[in-house]
């Protein structure tokens, strides 16, 4: 079966940053499913993967509005060390985490330490960047009433 409006597609892929180094969260193999034509996908890998079947294979790039953005420059700021738990880790020019009071996990490259401040730049590493997507289709199927109500209803807000 070929991929078409209302086919069901699995497809593993491979994201790298095209002439620049890629970022451990992208260096590993994705697994997806989705219901062609009624499903957010990136604009051309969905062009790219139309009429194809199982066990086809392509490569395409994908440029940064589809990515993760261009960058922008408004999210790079000065933070004083003060209001960082870790400061002493901080080193130019590679990725910073630290954990808010909430928990949750930030990350920033570090582009500059100043005595009481760092330049962090909280960009995504592959932002402003063209990505080289690796993809094989695993499978295709005719879409139920359910994949289609499913994908109805996320496409609403429901899902």
């Amino acid at each position: 079966m070929k991929i078409e409006n209302d086919t069901v597609v699995e497809l593993e892929y491979t994201l790298q940053v095209k002439d620049g180094i890629t970022p451990p969260e992208l260096d590993k193999v994705f697994r997806t499913q989705f219901l062609y034509g009624r499903e957010p996908v990136i604009p051309t890998l969905e062009k790219a993967i139309y009429q194809l079947s199982p066990g086809d294979e392509i490569e395409i790039t994908i440029p940064p509005e589809q990515g993760f953005g261009k960058r922008d420059e408004t999210l790079v700021n000065e933070i004083p060390l003060s209001q960082l738990k870790h400061p002493e880790k901080l080193k130019e020019g590679q990725l910073h985490e630290e954990i808010t009071s909430t928990g949750e996990a930030v990350r920033f490259l570090v582009k500059e330490i100043k005595d009481d401040y760092v330049v962090a730049d909280f960009n995504h590493p592959a932002a402003g960047k063209e990505l080289l997507l690796k993809a094989k289709i695993l499978s295709v199927r005719a879409a139920s009433a359910m994949d289609i109500l499913r994908a109805v209803n996320f496409s609403r807000g429901g899902g």
